[in-house]
């Protein structure tokens, strides 16, 4: 099972108690005006608006896709801002213990794991195999949902 991933915070204070990793899904089934992380609504659609706003050519149209080079990008965020679709062409896709082997050094350091997106629940399969090897590692394990 995988997940759409569209970020990795490997330190965070702010998404739960203590140290912990966060994970951001991509996808949810609302579009709050409001969201707090409105990239992780919806998923590229490979329309290229964000392609041009790239000041490192990070984002390139190949096939008529949108493709991330991660080694290339500074991580302004500018083609998030540039996105009529509250999307992000920088996701990848993950298997749960590939998460886990991301955070393996964060280990000593973090008290737990929250993943939020999106709407994390929606890639349920995936949140109960990263929550189940997260517990063998001793980590506590939160989701933010929108409750649906």
């Amino acid at each position: 099972m995988k997940a759409l991933v569209n970020r990795i915070i490997h330190t965070s204070v702010v998404d739960g108690p203590g140290n912990r990793a966060a994970i951001f899904l991509q996808g949810c089934n609302y579009t709050c005006s409001y969201c707090h992380n409105p990239e992780t609504i919806h998923r590229c659609v490979h329309c290229g608006v964000c392609v041009p706003v790239c000041p490192t050519g990070a984002l390139t149209m190949e096939l008529d896709k949108v493709v991330w080079r991660e080694e290339k990008c500074c991580k302004c965020d500018q083609c998030l801002a540039a996105c009529p679709n509250m999307a992000s062409a920088k996701v990848r896709e993950y298997s749960a213990s590939e998460v886990m082997a991301l955070l393996k050094n964060d280990l000593p350091f973090i008290r737990g794991i929250t993943v939020s997106g999106g709407e994390c629940s929606l890639q349920r399969d995936f949140l109960l195999e990263l929550f189940t090897l997260a517990k063998e590692k001793k980590l506590t394990c939160l989701m933010d949902s929108n409750g649906s």
